[in-house]
């Protein structure tokens, strides 16, 4: 399995919110299920989903 460093699951994160916010129309539950995911990643590194992207955004 690969293991990817702090910084990538931030990216990750970033990237689960977006599919979230551009399919929660088309595929609520499967953008629902996007955004539980990015939470429980922030979450793993003790950190809110708000923290987590502000964090990313730092990172740039």
């Amino acid at each position: 399995m690969h293991s990817r460093t702090p910084q990538e699951d931030l990216l990750v994160v970033e990237v689960l919110v977006d599919f979230h916010y551009r399919r929660l129309e088309e595929q609520p539950n499967r953008a629902c299920r996007a955004h539980d995911l990015a939470r429980d990643l922030a979450d793993q590194h003790g950190l809110t989903l708000e923290d987590a992207l502000r964090q990313r955004d730092r990172l740039e």
